[in-house]
């Protein structure tokens, strides 16, 4: 019998109306996911060149061994409109096929059994629940685009940031890192911080949705609004620190602090735009990336080492384009006198209007030696002590942020699963 791992339009049909299945959800998220032994989902495989796209089953097979070894990963064969995972059996559908190991118990390879069906997580979006308006610019993945996302009907239509990634177009690496971007938004939760709603992966393209920032990159809102005063202007810095001073508790590292990777919007700075971050305190640099110059510490130049001093470097340097309506650092140099002058101890002079303290502190984050740099903690401090503004309960703030989201994808989730089984009482396998 011959067999062909692509599915059929009508499984497509039915298969991804289910709450199971997660799309293009790569293995690094479904690890993330499984949790019990026999825990299982069905999604997409990863695209390969010339090669079909076919359905995955994964399986939770044992918690206690390492992420690689823990789960199992079975291509679902179509072949004559039949489906099945070994040749002893063939089944009508996929769902045919889950009912028929989960309730006789059948092990499908190894004592690999699956026991529970894992339900899309909240924030596992649907593309319907996002409409694109208008394009904003181009990402490292594709276009960033402005939309609307609303999660039933009735709900309140919020305005949200999109970023579309294209597979087709896109390495096997830069999907990685597409959704590694994602991964690491999802542990976020901080007004300094850009909010972060979730991605699509149904269908492409596919999307990572955030907060849409009402004035847009903070280099821009910089260049647009020059008669900002030194008080609002220190204030930003204050909400910049905030910001990077939480990513470091966590502890990670953003690995790419600028202006440009700011947003601006309720009049708070927001930290974005974490495709180069990581977790942990330190991080050894692959060779041959891609490193933005004008803002790196010198010792990253010299080791390829990236550290949470490292950051504060970065920092000070966003300091500088604050206080310069956004302009491009080190004005009027090539970015190879930038490295050799920084090399020779050349350090931007800091704002003459600005307050001695803060003066003396962005002057700091610059220094040669990484341990004479202060931590964000002590930055937000005197910073603090500077404009007088208190500090916010940020994690009152955050819970309650987390928990109106959670409950608005909570119900749309319930929309979806009544409309599913008015659709249909097909067999579906116990515990959904």
């Amino acid at each position: 019998m011959s067999t062909n791992s692509v599915p059929t339009e009508t499984s497509a049909a039915t298969i991804e109306k289910e709450l199971y299945y997660h799309g293009l959800l790569p293995r690094e998220d479904v690890r993330l996911i499984l949790d019990r032994n026999g825990d299982f989902v069905v999604r997409m495989s990863e695209p390969k060149p010339g090669e079909p796209r076919s359905y995955i089953l994964s399986v939770m097979f044992n918690n206690k061994l390492d992420d690689i070894n823990s789960i199992k990963h079975f291509v679902i064969i179509c072949a004559q409109k039949k489906y099945f995972i070994n040749n002893n059996m063939s089944f009508n559908s996929i769902q045919q096929m889950l009912s028929h190991y989960q309730k006789s118990d059948t092990e499908l390879q190894d004592g690999c059994k699956i026991v529970n069906p894992i339900r899309r997580q909240f924030w596992e979006l649907d593309h319907d629940m996002i409409h694109i308006h208008k394009k904003l610019g181009e990402g490292a993945f594709g276009e960033v685009s402005a939309g609307t996302m609303k999660f039933k009907k009735g709900a309140k239509t919020v305005q949200v940031a999109v970023k579309q990634a294209k597979l087709e177009k896109m390495s096997k690496e830069q999907i990685k890192d597409f959704m590694g971007e994602a991964r690491t938004m999802r542990k976020l939760g901080h007004q300094n911080v850009v909010k972060f709603y979730g991605v699509a992966v149904m269908q492409e393209p596919l999307y990572l949705v955030m907060e849409l920032a009402s004035g847009g990159s903070l280099d821009s809102y910089l260049k647009k609004n020059e008669g900002l005063s030194i008080e609002k202007r220190t204030e930003m810095l204050l909400q910049a620190a905030w910001g990077l001073e939480y990513i470091h508790n966590k502890p990670m590292l953003h690995r790419d602090i600028a202006a440009r990777n700011c947003l601006y919007g309720d009049n708070k700075v927001k930290i974005s735009d974490f495709g180069m971050a990581r977790n942990g305190t330190i991080y050894q640099v692959k060779p041959n990336s891609k490193a933005p110059i004008r803002w790196l510490a010198i010792e990253t130049v010299k080791t390829m080492v990236s550290s949470q001093k490292t950051d504060i470097w970065s920092y000070g340097i966003l300091c500088w384009e604050i206080f310069n309506n956004g302009a491009e650092p080190y004005p009027g140099m090539s970015t190879a006198d930038v490295f050799q002058q920084v090399s020779n101890g050349y350090r931007m002079p800091p704002c003459p209007l600005a307050h001695p303290e803060v003066q003396t502190l962005t002057t700091k984050c610059c220094a040669e030696n990484p341990n004479d740099r202060p931590s964000m903690t002590e930055i937000a401090q005197t910073l603090q002590r500077v404009t007088g503004i208190v500090r916010p309960n940020f994690a009152a703030i955050a819970k309650k942020e987390a928990e109106e989201l959670l409950a608005m994808n909570h119900a749309s989730i319930k929309v979806m699963t009544q409309r599913r089984k008015s659709r249909s009482k097909s067999s579906v396998p116990k515990g959904m």
